[in-house]
């Protein structure tokens, strides 16, 4: 009995079927990246939070811990501890200064938005942060995120719990990446990801000790100029550091209202004491943390995180920083390095 032919396409038809199932991939790829928008930030906040716990247990390693497993457990508790305490100081200690504060900050922002708005320049600015908080009026943006402390909770908790696997066991995930690339890009690719992971590590570093130092600048700072909120105020400024320019801005504004509604001198101290912080920040601190950090142009920076922000919204802006640092590192190893064959590329800085 004769067997009934395969369908086998043309051979000259095999490069436009080819290209039309790389098309339907990307494609499909897009659409997942669009739906699951959320679900992704939250994974790689969990890689994210892996890594804070990979390097605390490196530090333990350094103090003398010779176990590997004891040292990531200290590491880890050391980590939960610190976040701990900031969730008790955000709710407990300063949690009504703070809720006052949020509470107001969209009527407040709204306010400002309105004053920008009536000049072409102002109102691009409005725009433009609008875009980055995925549409529709700032105020509004941070309203809902407020009413949704409870998920943003929730949310938290499934971050840490991922990151929790992640640590324990980090050999598979990574193996995985490996043996789902071409063999002849393997050792791109494995290369790619010890790069990528070590310019995290500095990033976060850099970031962790900006943040601390920005908490004691800003808070002096600021009950030198008279705020009664000024520890709840620098908490805030400090923890706001983490996302480059958006935060730092955004933070700025409960201090400006509350000021504002303390009197013309508090405002003026107020806002001379953020010129001070930030050009103490400019000249002194940034130059001197970030000077082992891999070198990304401010620009790039900014633009960055307001088109993440544009797609995947608030939580986007959050990691939009260390998402750029993945994506710098990636591009250079597998565009640069591999694919143009550039030699001269600026490596990761080494760990101290």
């Amino acid at each position: 009995m004769a067997m009934k032919p395969v369908f086998r396409p043309h051979e000259d038809d095999r490069p436009f079927l080819r290209r039309l199932a790389w098309t339907i991939a990307i494609a499909i790829v897009l659409l997942v990246v669009w739906r699951a928008a959320h679900l992704l930030m939250l994974a790689f906040g969990s890689v994210l939070l892996a890594v804070v716990f990979g390097s605390a247990g490196r530090l333990f390693q350094r103090l003398g811990v010779k176990n590997h497993r004891i040292a990531l457990g200290l590491g880890v508790t050391l980590v939960l501890a610190v976040l701990g305490a900031i969730g008790f100081l955000l709710t407990v200690q300063f949690g009504s200064e703070i809720g006052r504060m949020l509470g107001n900050l969209p009527g407040t922002i709204k306010s400002i938005e309105d004053g920008l708005s009536g000049s072409p320049v102002g109102r691009a600015v409005v725009q433009a942060v609008e875009a980055a908080t995925g549409g529709g009026t700032i105020a509004n943006r941070l309203g809902d995120l407020l009413s949704g402390a409870g998920m943003v909770l929730v949310n938290m908790v499934i971050v840490i719990v991922g990151a929790l696997f992640l640590t324990g066991n980090p050999k598979p995930y990574a193996r995985g990446l490996i043996l789902l690339t071409p063999p002849a890009a393997r050792p791109t690719m494995e290369r790619a990801l010890k790069e990528m992971s070590r310019a995290l590590r500095l990033w976060l570093t850099a970031k962790l000790l900006s943040m601390a130092a920005m908490t004691v600048f800003i808070g002096g700072a600021l009950w030198m100029a008279g705020l009664k909120s000024w520890a709840a105020l620098g908490l805030l400024g400090g923890l706001s550091e983490f996302v480059p320019y958006v935060g730092p801005a955004v933070a700025m504004v409960p201090s400006i209202g509350l000021a504002a509604e303390a009197g013309g001198s508090v405002l003026v101290r107020t806002l001379i004491a953020y010129v001070v912080v930030r050009l103490a920040e400019a000249w002194l601190l940034t130059p001197v943390i970030n000077r082992r950090v891999i070198n990304i142009p401010p620009a790039v920076t900014l633009f960055t995180i307001l088109a993440v922000g544009a797609v995947f919204g608030v939580y986007g802006v959050f990691f939009a920083g260390a998402l750029l640092v993945v994506t710098f590192v990636g591009v250079r190893e597998f565009y640069l390095r591999d694919t143009l064959g550039e030699s001269d590329v600026e490596p990761v800085p080494d760990e101290a």
